[in-house]
């Protein structure tokens, strides 16, 4: 596939940088476009794992164009596949919330356009799971990590235990000896930018 192979031939910052492009009056990104196009996972997966590399730490999930619609908006338009819609979920679940001009929130786009049973199910059960905080469900639904889901849908606790984990991975790397409760290592790493760990080791 054309795209998979320019995206693999970028370096990280030069992919994250035209994932994030925008072009025309929609403001259209080119995961969106993907998505209502029907782009198939392994092309997905690849742009939203190249954009977690953005050194500026930007959520390419959590734009907008200029009607309000967001990524999931278009997939569960326009996407069939029921492991898209998962991922943007696993990835991004607060945008199952997010309405656009017309009130309309992603699991309603379902409706509107006259998706297949199967879309509209999945996204009406992520929502209510997420709705009612219940994270257990949620993780089951769309195949993901009911913690990292949690942690995800509530940015003040995952900024909390961001900080907490990187000062006891600090706190490792000066006293190695020291016990410490298990570490959750890739969401320290996905929440944390270079510049906050060289200031929290500078501290250390």
């Amino acid at each position: 596939m054309a795209a998979v192979t320019h995206i693999l031939s970028l370096a990280d910052g030069d992919a994250a940088d035209q994932l994030f492009c925008t072009g025309g009056y929609s403001v259209w990104t080119p995961i969106m476009r993907a998505c209502v196009r029907s782009a198939p996972l392994v092309l997905v997966q690849l742009m939203i794992t190249k954009v977690k590399l953005d050194p500026r730490k930007r959520c390419l999930l959590a734009i907008t164009c200029n009607g309000g619609y967001n990524v999931l908006h278009y997939a569960a338009g326009n996407h069939g596949d029921p492991a898209v819609l998962e991922l943007l979920i696993r990835e991004c679940p607060l945008a199952l919330q997010t309405t656009d001009g017309f009130g309309r929130n992603p699991p309603q786009w379902t409706t509107v356009h006259n998706c297949p049973a199967t879309i509209r199910s999945l996204l009406t059960d992520a929502t209510n799971a997420l709705f009612s905080r219940d994270y257990a469900a949620l993780g089951a639904r769309v195949h993901g990590s009911a913690f990292a889901l949690r942690c995800l849908a509530s940015p003040s606790y995952a900024a909390r235990l961001a900080f907490r984990t990187s000062l006891l991975l600090c706190l490792k790397t000066v006293y190695p000896a020291t016990p410490t409760e298990p570490l959750y290592l890739c969401l320290a790493h996905a929440r944390l930018c270079k510049d906050v760990w060289s200031v929290i080791l500078e501290f250390v």
